[in-house]
């Protein structure tokens, strides 16, 4: 297995990966660690497995990631990467704030339902930083990269600070919901009964930024 270590900066001129070859040679690799991950879970994520599922040597594979975190945190920036690549192709979104919150956790739950191993890799690539002492980093990484993308998209335009502060707020709401809904829903097997606590979310979340945005309004 690879030391599980934070990832350090590199001290070559041009870092791994900078030429076309190099590039695609990286992408195959993170590619390979995510089937590894959504097949197997933690325990199917060797070097072996990965390097075979890549088509690369073990020696190709340290060179361009030096550590398992650092491997791990490329695989979160992919996953990252293809949701919003699948929501922005999902939904166009609303400019009224309130019904793109609405559309954004519809697009999440659709989302959701078609990735299921990759739903449960992304909990256990928490799990695992977490427990792993030196790597907690990675899981505060996991999140902040999430309330970003959602934050982001609540406003058409968040430039605002205020209206930044307000999105990330949100942002965290949805996904304490979104977390929950997501572990019911594998555990119970019970869609109805999922389908109804988005419906629930959906609410809460349209009157919590409605909150927000009139307590701005009189702070003002």
């Amino acid at each position: 297995m690879m030391r599980e270590t934070k990832p350090k900066t590199r001290t070559k001129t041009a870092p791994a990966g900078a030429t076309r070859k190099g590039v695609e040679t990286r992408n195959r690799i993170i590619k390979g660690a995510r089937e590894a991950l959504e097949q197997g879970g933690m325990e199917a994520l060797t070097t072996r497995r990965i390097a075979a599922s890549a088509g690369v040597k073990l020696a190709t594979l340290h060179y361009y990631f030096d550590s398992k975190e650092s491997l791990l945190l490329a695989v979160l920036e992919d996953l990252i990467a293809d949701m919003e690549v699948t929501y922005r192709q999902d939904v166009a979104l609303p400019e009224a704030p309130e019904d793109r919150v609405e559309a954004l956790i519809r697009a999440s739950w659709r989302y959701i339902q078609r990735t299921r191993n990759k739903q449960i890799s992304q909990t256990e690539l928490t799990l695992y930083a977490l427990r792993t002492k030196g790597s907690e980093w990675l899981a505060a990484r996991q999140y902040n990269a999430y309330i970003d993308f959602y934050g982001h998209l609540v406003f058409a335009d968040d430039r605002d600070e205020d209206l930044r502060r307000i999105g990330r707020a949100v942002a965290r709401q949805m996904l304490i919901g979104i977390d929950g809904i997501i572990l019911q829903s594998y555990a119970l097997q019970d869609l109805s009964a999922s389908n109804d606590d988005i419906e629930a979310l959906i609410t809460a979340m349209r009157g919590y930024l409605r909150r927000l945005l009139v307590e701005r309004d009189k702070a003002r």
